[in-house]
């Protein structure tokens, strides 16, 4: 249970980073007007935090043994 609740802190940590990855985007991108300039700053931000959690869980899954790797060798 005390896994959940650090992972519920992290997650809501990461959500107000987002928002605010978003507004500097609005500001940073002045010749668009705010509100696509802020839609663009959560689309890099979502797609930084996809690939970082993407990459995470592939390599707990790379290092985790595999039991199964005997069966298809004796064939």
């Amino acid at each position: 249970m005390k896994k959940i609740w650090a992972y519920f802190a992290i997650g809501c940590i990461l959500a107000i980073v987002g928002m605010f990855f978003s507004d500097i985007c609005g500001d940073f991108f002045n010749g668009m007007d705010y509100g696509s300039a802020c839609v663009l700053g959560m689309g890099m931000y979502l797609c930084v935090v996809v690939t970082t959690c993407t990459g995470i869980i592939v390599s707990k899954i790379a290092s985790k043994p595999n039991g199964d790797t005997s069966r298809g060798k004796d064939d």
